[in-house]
């Protein structure tokens, strides 16, 4: 029972990332999504009748999620800007990334499990691929070249798309760097140059950042051990930047003169800027509306969905979308939201970086998944910076994949052939 639950949980993963009922329209009134985890959660709580284990582990992901539902939900209700109460996207959201994680952190009790969940991942981001190439080969763009991305995940714009893209490129590089087989390490390397390629494509000035910081944290990872990988990946890079569309240049070359602008604080007439350096000043000022924002409602914040026009009338620029996480999880439950979307993070980096640390020399494969979940948290964190939702299931997942391994890998180490001279810190 607890095998076909989980596996029933990793379908509606897949689900999540490609959502197939909404191409599909004959399996929309199927209700895939809603079968696959109800199916997963009565198999689960038969499963752990059965053999007399807790429904739930209560780690640092799994606390941090139920914090988020309770607070979530008296935000909801009590927000000081919340005018309706009805069941909307934000809420939504919320409650079913939160469950995930929760079932996740619950049903991942091996190593093995734990790949597997970053195995789906990595298998249903082939769609998120498959449709970046071949856009950027179609010309199917949005504006100056740029183009959205797939249109029936949960994927909603070229610098979400970028985002998300860049969240998987560790996944991809660790089955890279694990695989055995020559030819499965090629299909990896070139997912990952394609992921670069689609990045760039998107004309992403947040995607350009974290390729970046990737690169900064890659190179003393596996500079030693890949010089010939890593010569092979900047020839291609060069080759992929030859190829990226001019308009996406352009943009991706105003990257300075925003940052310079952010810094000086400069504030020019709508008339006076183009359509990015417009795009690039309201982000500022939403930033700022929304500190302030926060800074006047700090303990519970203003609602999950508050009124914009209520909004409008305290801070004219925190309506709407606010494109950096903290600020919109500050936005909607205060300080105490800005702690828990913290958490999630925190968790994702401490919890890699420890098993890193102690499995590294006895335990390869799992040390690298440590720094893998350590650099997803880092690519988060700055991707999240310049995205809109905090609450993206994907976060979630990944904060309780890293939370659920640690135990895992202590629980594993006491079966494992001790090897002379190494020393296994559980």
């Amino acid at each position: 029972m607890s095998l076909w639950a989980f596996r029933f949980l990793l379908f509606y993963i897949c689900i999540l990332f490609v959502q197939p009922q909404n191409r599909f329209l004959f399996l929309y009134p199927l209700h895939i999504a809603d079968l696959s985890i109800i199916a997963a959660v009565g198999l689960h709580i038969i499963a752990c009748m059965q053999e007399k284990r807790p429904l739930i582990r209560f780690g640092p992901a799994t606390v941090t999620a139920i914090l988020l539902i309770v607070f979530g939900l008296i935000s909801q209700y009590t927000g000081a800007l919340q005018v309706g109460t009805e069941w909307n996207s934000y809420i939504d959201r919320l409650m079913k990334a939160a469950f995930v994680c929760i079932l996740v952190e619950a049903m991942s009790d091996s190593v093995q499990r734990i790949w597997a969940v970053q195995g789906t991942m990595m298998l249903a981001t082939l769609w998120w691929i498959k449709a970046g190439v071949r856009l950027a080969a179609a010309g199917a763009t949005y504006y100056d070249d740029r183009i959205m991305g797939p249109t029936v995940s949960i994927v909603e714009n070229p610098n979400g798309f970028a985002f998300m893209m860049c969240v998987m490129i560790p996944i991809y590089l660790y089955f890279f760097q694990r695989s055995e087989r020559l030819w499965l390490r090629a299909v990896f390397l070139a997912m990952t140059l394609a992921s670069v390629y689609i990045v760039l494509e998107t004309g992403s000035r947040t995607g350009l950042i974290i390729l970046v910081v990737i690169a900064l944290f890659l190179v003393p990872k596996y500079g030693a051990e890949r010089k010939v990988t890593l010569l092979v990946g900047a020839a291609a890079i060069f080759v992929i930047l030859s190829l990226v569309s001019p308009g996406n240049i352009r943009r991706l070359q105003t990257i300075p003169k925003s940052i310079r602008a952010a810094l000086l604080g400069q504030v020019a007439a709508p008339g006076q800027l183009d359509r990015d350096e417009l795009s690039a000043q309201e982000r500022r000022l939403k930033m700022r509306d929304t500190w302030a924002l926060i800074k006047e409602y700090p303990l519970l914040g203003v609602g999950v969905n508050p009124d914009n026009d209520l909004l409008a009338r305290h801070y004219a620029y925190a309506a709407g979308q606010v494109h950096c996480e903290i600020l919109m999880a500050g936005r909607q439950m205060g300080l105490i939201g800005m702690g828990i979307y913290l958490s999630f993070l925190v968790t994702m980096f401490m919890r890699g970086r420890r098993v890193q640390r102690h499995t590294s020399a006895w335990w390869p494969e799992v040390g690298d998944l440590g720094w893998t979940f350590k650099m997803q948290a880092v690519t988060i964190a700055v991707g999240g910076f310049f995205s809109p939702l905090p609450w993206n299931p994907v976060t979630l997942i990944l904060a309780a994949s890293a939370s659920a391994l640690w135990p895992a890998v202590s629980v594993e180490a006491y079966t494992l052939p001790k090897i002379p001279g190494v020393a296994i810190v559980v």
